[in-house]
């Protein structure tokens, strides 16, 4: 190989390798964003979560309560 073809696959993979390097440098500082944002998203998903079991959980209540009720009503009436 001539000198010539040797710098241009030295150059080549330093390139290589800086563009390596900066992308991972990027990644990482999109990581640790990430991990930042979702525990907002986490705590908004746990609240929203915990709203929509309550509010499951509550009409449940609701509604066997009217059901036994209906029933003492119907057994008193017999």
């Amino acid at each position: 190989m001539s000198k010539i073809a040797n710098g241009r696959v030295l150059f080549s993979l330093l390139m290589a390798l800086s563009l390596g390097v900066v992308y991972a440098e990027l990644g990482a500082g999109n990581n640790n964003t990430l991990l930042g944002n979702n525990t907002s998203i986490n705590e908004s998903v746990n609240k929203t979560l915990n709203e929509s079991i309550n509010k499951t959980l509550n009409e449940s209540i609701n509604e066997t309560e009217e059901a036994i009720n209906e029933t003492e009503e119907a057994d008193e009436k017999d």
